[in-house]
């Protein structure tokens, strides 16, 4: 058995073994034998555990699991709280999870999971309809077989042999986004205004976001450019406003590092600013028409010029008696 369901297995057993008064959020359990009549728990207990165990939750919702010889055996339901439409249905064999569906409130199903061989898991979505919306085959965490398909049950686009687009659509088929799949990897991801505008457009490497990264508004003008280096900003952000360019902020290593600039609608330089590991140092100018105003940081502190200069001379000294002449 696999592991992670086995431990699945057993958080399930141990909610059936348990009495009313240990399980929290129990409203009352109910024991019903294979043959159809109930019993209490010590004869649930003497009897091999077959049948079914019928849990009342304080949350309205009733969990319904059927057993064989102790093991999960067969459907294990819940409803919705106070409501008889299930919400998640499990079935077992042994002991083994072989498949998840989760419903809507109406009854619709949402998505199935099978769980088969070698770690290798199917996955369904459905729309509101109870249309397919896609179809998955994972090995572990990998995607290598996908089908995906439009309101009106044609294949849009595939994933074959762990190569090939993946597209996402909510349950009232409304474009999420389009990945692309590489040795079962998205490794670039392109999302989506409600509108069908172009939201993001991003790369990534491990799942992580690595190189560059673009956003637009919902009329399509963009918003931001941003460099990632295996997750952390690595590079110069540069943001826009109505498709202006107005900052261009640089990072090294996830931390602002260089000298910050900012820009009015018209282009005109309105501010210059040095940092140096996340801190302001150096000088910070902002202009106008009619002058400049000027401030001196040091490692983040606010400081006077020739505060600054001595202490950028008494690191250099330090630096020099240190062997450090970078």
């Amino acid at each position: 058995m696999k592991p992670k369901l086995l431990a699945l297995s057993l958080v399930f057993l141990t909610a059936c073994y348990n009495t009313q008064d240990s399980v929290p959020g129990v409203v009352s359990q109910k024991y019903i034998h294979k043959y159809g009549f109930d019993v209490n728990e010590e004869e649930w207990d003497a009897r091999s555990q077959e049948g079914q165990v019928v849990t009342l939750l304080k949350n309205g919702v009733k969990v319904t699991r059927s057993y064989e010889n102790g093991l999960l055996h067969g459907p294990t339901t819940h409803t919705f709280p106070h409501s008889t439409v299930v919400e998640k249905q499990q079935m077992y064999d042994r002991g083994t999870l072989l498949k998840e569906v989760l419903c809507d409130a109406s009854g619709m199903p949402v998505r199935e999971d099978v769980y088969e061989f070698d770690d290798r898991r199917i996955i369904t979505l459905w729309d509101e309809k109870g249309a397919p919306i896609s179809i998955e085959e994972y090995d572990n965490e990998l995607l290598v077989e996908g089908k995906y398909f439009t309101a009106d049950n044609a294949i849009e686009s595939h994933v074959e042999g762990g190569f090939g687009e993946r597209i996402k659509r909510d349950r009232s088929n409304q474009l999420i986004s389009k990945d692309l799949i590489e040795e079962g990897f998205a490794v670039k991801r392109t999302s989506y205004h409600p509108n069908g505008q172009i939201h993001t457009i991003s790369n990534y490497h491990d799942y992580q976001l690595h190189g560059e990264q673009h956003k637009f508004t919902a009329s399509g003008k963009p918003l931001m450019k941003l460099n990632w280096n295996h997750g952390v900003l690595d590079g110069t952000k540069v943001v826009f406003r109505n498709g202006t360019k107005i900052a261009a902020i640089p990072y090294n290593n996830g931390q602002k590092h260089g000298t910050e600039f900012h820009f009015d609608d018209l282009g005109n330089l309105t501010a210059e600013i040095e940092w140096r590991n996340d801190k302001k140092h150096g000088t910070s100018q902002f202009f106008s028409e009619e002058n400049t105003e000027t401030e001196w940081f040091y490692k983040g502190k606010g400081v006077t010029v020739q505060k600054f200069e001595m202490l950028e001379n008494q690191d250099r000294l330090m630096a020099d008696l240190n062997g450090d002449f970078e």
